[in-house]
C-alpha cells in the first residue's frame, strides 16, 4: 500500500522535529559541559592560588624563625653593638669637647684625633678576635687595644665636667665598647671552660699522674722523654713510650725492679722456712698446683697458688694422691736433682687421732682436713705422720 504526499510530509516534519530536539539536546549538553569545565577551572585556580598563598604564608614563617633563631643565636652580638654604640657616642663627645677645649686645635683636627684613639681601639678589638679564631697568638692586639681605650679614658677623666662619680663614669664608658665587645668573644670562641666538666676532670687527673710519674720515677721519665722527643711528634703512644722507658731502665716489666725481685725472693725463703721445706721444692709445689688445679678439699680454694708444702695431700683435681704423688716426686727429683730424705715410717698415736678426729667434728667434716692444720693440732712434727694421721681419719669417717 502506497503512501500519499500528505503523510511523507508529515513523515518529514516528525523526522525534523525529532533533530531539532536533539541539536537542542546537544546543545544543552555541550552548553553544560563547558558551564562543568569553567567551573574546573575555576576551582582549580583558586586551589592554586590557596596552595600559593601557603607557600608564601610558610615562607614567610620560615623567615621569622630563621630570624629569631638568628637573633637567639646571635642576642650577645646584638646587646654588644647596643653597649658600644652608647659606650662609643659619650666617649667621642667628650673627648671632642676636651681636645676643642684647648683652644689652639681646629674642630677636624680634633675630631680626627678622637676618632684615631677610638677607631685605633677597634682595629686591634677586630684583628685580635680574627687571631684568635684563627688559633694565632693575641697578646699584641690585646696590648694595642686596652692602651688606645686607657689613653682615651684618661683624657676623659681629666676633662670630665661636673662631680667626680661622672669622670670615673665618661673614663668607663672609653673601655665599656671594647670591653662589652670582648666579652663577646669569651663567650663565642672555644676556651678552657668551653670542655665539660668530666673532660676537665680527667685532663687534672691526668696531669697529676704525670706529675706523680715525674717526681716519683725521675730517672725513667727522663728516659720516657727521650724515648719521645727522638720519634716524629705523634708516631709514638705516650703509654708505649713509658712501658718501653720502665724496661730500658729497670730491665723489668712495668712496676717490676730489682728491689721488687729481691723482696719476693726473700718472702719465698721465708715462706719456704716456715712449711719446712726447701725453696726449690715449695716452687715446684706451686707448679704443680698451677699445672692440676685443687678441687678444695685441702681447705684452699681451688685454682689458686698453694701456701702448703710439698707433700700436703691430694688436690690435683680428679687425680688421686697415689698417681700424682709418684709424678710429683719424679718431678722434684728432676727438677732439683736430689730427692727427699728418708724418714722411718712412725705408727700413729691415738691421742693424736683423737685430736685430729675433734679437729674434724670442728671444721664440720674430715674432707676439710689438711696438712697443715692436721700439723697444728698435732703440735708440729713430720708431714708424712701428718698426711697418716688425715688419711686415717679420713678412711674412717668415709668407712662409717
Amino acid at each position: 500500500m502506497s503512501t500519499t504526499f500528505y503523510e511523507e510530509r508529515r513523515k518529514d516534519k516528525a523526522l525534523d522535529r525529532e533533530q531539532d530536539r536533539a541539536d537542542r539536546r546537544a546543545d544543552r549538553d555541550a552548553d553544560r559541559a563547558d558551564r562543568e569545565a569553567e567551573r574546573e577551572e575555576a576551582r582549580r585556580l583558586r586551589r592554586e592560588k590557596k596552595r600559593e598563598k601557603a607557600r608564601r604564608r610558610d615562607e614567610r614563617r620560615a623567615a621569622r624563625a630563621a630570624l629569631l633563631a638568628k637573633a637567639r643565636n646571635g642576642g650577645d652580638t646584638i646587646g654588644s653593638v647596643v653597649a658600644v654604640a652608647c659606650s662609643i657616642i659619650p666617649a667621642l663627645y667628650f673627648q671632642l669637647r676636651a681636645l676643642t677645649g684647648e683652644g689652639s686645635l681646629p674642630g677636624l683636627i680634633a675630631l680626627c684625633l678622637a676618632v684615631m684613639l677610638e677607631s685605633g681601639a677597634w682595629v686591634a678589638t677586630v684583628a685580635g678576635e680574627r687571631a684568635k679564631r684563627e688559633g694565632r697568638p693575641v697578646a699584641v692586639f690585646r696590648a694595642a687595644m686596652w692602651g688606645c681605650a686607657s689613653f682615651a679614658a684618661t683624657i676623659n677623666f681629666a676633662h670630665a665636667p661636673g662631680p667626680d662619680w661622672l669622670a670615673w663614669v665618661l673614663a668607663a664608658s672609653s673601655y665599656g665598647g671594647v670591653f662589652f665587645w670582648e666579652l663577646r668573644g669569651w663567650g663565642r670562641h672555644k676556651t678552657k671552660a668551653s670542655r665539660t666538666k668530666a673532660q676537665r676532670k680527667e685532663e687534672r687527673r691526668r696531669a697529676r699522674h704525670d706529675r706523680r710519674r715525674r717526681r716519683r720515677f725521675p730517672a725513667v721519665h727522663a728516659r720516657y722523654i727521650d724515648i719521645l722527643t727522638a720519634h716524629p711528634y705523634g708516631t709514638v703512644d705516650p703509654e708505649d713510650a713509658w712501658r718501653d722507658a720502665w724496661r730500658d731502665t729497670h730491665g723489668a716489666d712495668l712496676a717490676v725492679t730489682a728491689g721488687v725481685v729481691a723482696h719476693r725472693g726473700r718472702a719465698d725463703k721465708a715462706l719456704a722456712a716456715a712449711h719446712g721445706v726447701g725453696v726449690e721444692t715449695l716452687a715446684v709445689e706451686q707448679l704443680l698446683d698451677d699445672l692440676f688445679p685443687g678441687d678444695g678439699s685441702d681447705g684452699g680454694p681451688a685454682g689458686r697458688r698453694s701456701s702448703r708444702g710439698p707433700n700436703d695431700g691430694p688436690s690435683m683435681g680428679g687425680r688421686g694422691a697415689k698417681t700424682l704423688g709418684r709424678k710429683g716426686k719424679r718431678t722434684i727429683r728432676h727438677l732439683t736433682g736430689r730427692t727427699a730424705p728418708k724418714v722411718p715410717e712412725r705408727p700413729l698415736d691415738e691421742a693424736d687421732l683423737d685430736r685430729v678426729r675433734a679437729l674434724a667434728d670442728l671444721l664440720g667434716g674430715a674432707a676439710k682436713l689438711s696438712v697443715k692444720n692436721v700439723r697444728e693440732a698435732v703440735g708440729g712434727g713430720n708431714t708424712r705422720y701428718a698426711m697418716a694421721l688425715r688419711d686415717a681419719v679420713k678412711a674412717e669417717r668415709k668407712n662409717r
